[in-house]
C-alpha cells in the first residue's frame, strides 16, 4: 500500500509498522497526505476562483485569532442593519459598531443623539467610544482596566474582552 501511494506521489509520512500498528491518528495522517495529493477532485474554473476569493473565504484564519473569527461572526449574526465585519479590530475603533450591537442586545441603551453616527475625526469617535463605556456599564458589562482609549485604538485584547462580555 505504501509503495502504491509513492507511485501517486504521497510524501513518506508513514513506515510499514505503523500502518500495521493501528494507531488511528498515524493513519489518519497518511490518508490525509494521499487525499491532499490525489484528490480526485475537479479543478476550480477561473470563475470559481475569482468569485472564491471575492468571498473572502481564502486564508480567513490568518486575518486574526479563532476568537476574532467567532466573534465577528457572531456580530453578522444578529442580523443589524447595514452591518457586516470583516475586520473586528479595525471596525470598532470608531465605536458604531459596537452601539450597534449593544442596542441591538438591548434595545433603547444607546442615546443616539450623543453618538456621531458619522465620525469625523478621532475627536467624535473618541466620544463615541465613551458612549459604549457608559453603555456597557448600564448593561452591567464588567470593564476592570478597560475605557473608551482601548476601543479607540484598537487594543485587540481589550475589544475582544468588551466582545466577550456582550455574547455572555
Amino acid at each position: 500500500m505504501i509503495l502504491e501511494s509513492q507511485k501517486l506521489g504521497v510524501a513518506d509520512v508513514i513506515g510499514p509498522r505503523d500502518l500495521v500498528k493501528g494507531n488511528p491518528k498515524v493513519n489518519s495522517i497518511f490518508v490525509a497526505e494521499i487525499f491532499n495529493t490525489k484528490h480526485g477532485l475537479q479543478e476550480l474554473t477561473k470563475q470559481e476562483q475569482e468569485a472564491y476569493e471575492a468571498a473572502g473565504m481564502l486564508d480567513d484564519d490568518i486575518e486574526g485569532s479563532r476568537e476574532e473569527r467567532a466573534f465577528r461572526f457572531w456580530i453578522n449574526s444578529l442580523g443589524i442593519e447595514d452591518l457586516f465585519i470583516n475586520n473586528l479590530y479595525d471596525e470598532v475603533k470608531d465605536g458604531l459598531v459596537l452601539l450597534k450591537v449593544m442596542d441591538k442586545i438591548k434595545p433603547g441603551v444607546v442615546d443616539w443623539k450623543k453618538v456621531a453616527k458619522k465620525p469625523k475625526n478621532n475627536f467624535e469617535a473618541a466620544l463615541n467610544c465613551d458612549q459604549c463605556i457608559s453603555c456597557a456599564q448600564a448593561l452591567k458589562i464588567k470593564l476592570v482596566g478597560l475605557g473608551a482609549k482601548d476601543i479607540a485604538e484598537g487594543h485587540k485584547k481589550n475589544i475582544l474582552a468588551i466582545v466577550w462580555q456582550l455574547v455572555r
